[in-house]
C-alpha cells in the first residue's frame, strides 16, 4: 500500500501531528508515502511579496524518513477567486498533476488530506485510489475571513462528499461534521506528544515561574494574564514564542516576553515552570482545539492552569489541572500548587497513554474498513 498525503504544513517545519501520523503509518501501513506540501488556500497578503527568511528550526528539522517523498506544488494565493484560480491549474500545478498520474495510482493507493484545498479535491476526484481519508485537526473555515472562508467551506464540503473516512482531533469537530449531514465513519484521534524526546522523569526543583510556550496570537487571553500578573507581583510570568498581532502596551513588570525557541529549549523551559499556563480565549477559533502543550506539560509533571476552551473544558477537574478565569483567587491558586515531588508512576502512565504512536495505532484497521465500504 502507498499513500498520497496532502499535508497542512510543510514537511521542513518543526514536527507536528501530521509528521507523527505519517511516521507511524510509514512502514506499518504504507511502504511509500508522497507528502504534498500545502498550497495557499487564501487571498494574497502584502507579506506574500517578501521572501521569507529560513527559520532556525527549519535548519534542524529531522531528516527525511525512508520511503517518504516530498513534493512542493507551489502556486499563487488566488484559490478563493473563481476563474482566476485556474491559473494555478494551468501553470503551477500542471507538473505535480503529471507526477501523480505517472505514479500509476490504482487500488493499492490511498489519499490522505490534512487540510482542504482545490489540489487535494482534484486528486480525490481524479485518481483511482483504494480509499480517501481526512484528518480534521481544526475548524478550517474559522481561520479565514470573507471570500477565503467561503471558498474553504465549499472545498471542505466537497471533500466531505468524496472522502471515505474521517479522523478528528477534538470531539466538537465530530459534532460539526455530523451536523453538516456527514453519515460516514468518523473517529476521535486526540492530539498527543512525542514522549521519546522528553527527558527522564525528574523531581528537580522548580523556579518561581508561571510559564507559557507557544504562539501568542488572536486566541491569547491577554486580559487574564495581566490580571494574574497584577495579583501575583512576586511571581515571574514567562511567555515564550512568536507574537502575532496585538500585544498590550505597559505590561506588568513581572511579565517576561522571550522569543521563539527550538523544541529542545521549549522542553527545558517547561521543566522549570512551577505551573504551565494555557490562557486561550473561548471563541470559534479555540472551541475545537486540543492543545499539544497540555500533553507536554502533563508528561513533564508540571501542573497546568488553563482557561475553559476546546478539549480543556473537559479536563479542568483532572489531577494536576486547574481552571483559571477572570476574578479567580490567584493567591489561593498559587498557594495550592503542590510542594512535594510529582507522582512518577502517574507521569509514566500518562506518557504511555498519550504518545503519538499510541494515538495512531488503530488507523490501519479503520482504513481497511473504509476501503471495504467503497467497494
Amino acid at each position: 500500500m502507498r499513500l498520497i498525503y496532502f499535508a497542512p504544513v510543510p514537511y521542513m517545519s518543526y514536527w507536528q501531528r501530521p509528521h507523527f501520523m505519517i511516521r507511524s503509518l510509514l512502514g506499518r501501513t504504507y511502504r511509500e508515502i508522497y507528502w504534498i506540501d500545502p498550497t495557499i488556500t487564501r487571498l494574497p497578503r502584502w507579506s506574500d511579496l517578501r521572501r521569507p527568511e529560513a527559520k532556525k528550526e527549519h535548519l534542524t528539522a529531522e531528516p527525511l524518513l525512508k520511503g517518504l517523498h516530498v513534493l512542493k506544488p507551489g502556486g499563487l494565493p488566488v484559490e478563493p477567486l473563481p476563474g482566476i484560480n485556474l491559473v494555478n491549474d494551468y501553470f503551477s500545478w500542471r507538473q505535480i498533476k503529471s507526477q501523480l498520474r505517472a505514479l500509476n495510482v490504482d487500488q493499492t493507493w490511498d489519499i490522505g488530506i490534512g487540510r482542504p484545498s482545490r489540489l487535494a479535491l482534484w486528486a480525490v476526484r481524479s485518481l483511482p485510489v483504494r480509499a480517501a481519508f481526512m484528518d480534521v485537526m481544526d475548524d478550517f473555515p474559522a481561520f479565514y475571513q470573507g471570500l477565503s472562508r467561503a471558498s474553504m467551506k465549499r472545498t471542505e464540503n466537497a471533500l466531505l462528499e468524496q472522502c471515505d473516512y474521517f479522523f478528528c482531533s477534538e470531539q466538537s469537530l465530530i459534532g460539526k461534521l455530523q451536523q453538516s449531514g456527514l453519515r460516514k465513519p468518523v473517529n476521535l484521534v486526540p492530539n498527543g506528544y512525542d514522549m521519546q524526546r522528553l527527558p527522564a522523569i525528574s523531581s528537580s526543583p522548580k523556579s518561581n515561574t508561571i510559564g507559557f510556550v507557544g504562539t501568542i496570537a488572536g486566541w491569547f487571553d491577554w486580559k487574564i494574564v495581566i490580571e494574574m500578573a497584577k495579583a501575583l507581583p512576586h511571581v515571574n510570568i514567562r511567555l515564550i514564542g512568536p507574537r502575532v498581532g496585538h500585544v498590550p502596551l505597559h505590561l506588568p513588570t513581572n511579565i517576561e516576553l522571550l522569543p521563539p525557541c527550538l523544541v529542545a529549549d521549549a522542553i527545558r523551559h517547561s521543566q522549570e515552570f512551577k505551573v504551565g499556563l494555557i490562557p486561550f480565549l473561548n471563541n470559534q477559533l479555540t472551541e475545537s482545539v486540543d492543545p499539544i502543550k497540555y500533553y507536554e506539560l502533563r508528561a513533564l509533571g508540571v501542573p497546568v492552569w488553563s482557561t475553559a476552551f476546546g478539549s480543556m473544558k473537559n479536563r479542568l477537574q483532572e489531577q494536576g489541572v486547574s481552571h483559571i478565569h477572570s476574578g479567580a483567587d490567584w493567591q489561593k491558586l498559587w498557594a495550592s500548587l503542590p510542594t512535594t515531588n510529582p507522582d512518577m508512576q502517574h507521569i509514566q502512565s500518562f506518557r504511555d497513554s498519550h504518545d503519538w504512536e499510541q494515538r495512531f495505532r488503530d488507523i490501519p484497521a479503520w482504513l481497511g474498513l473504509a476501503s471495504a465500504s467503497r467497494d
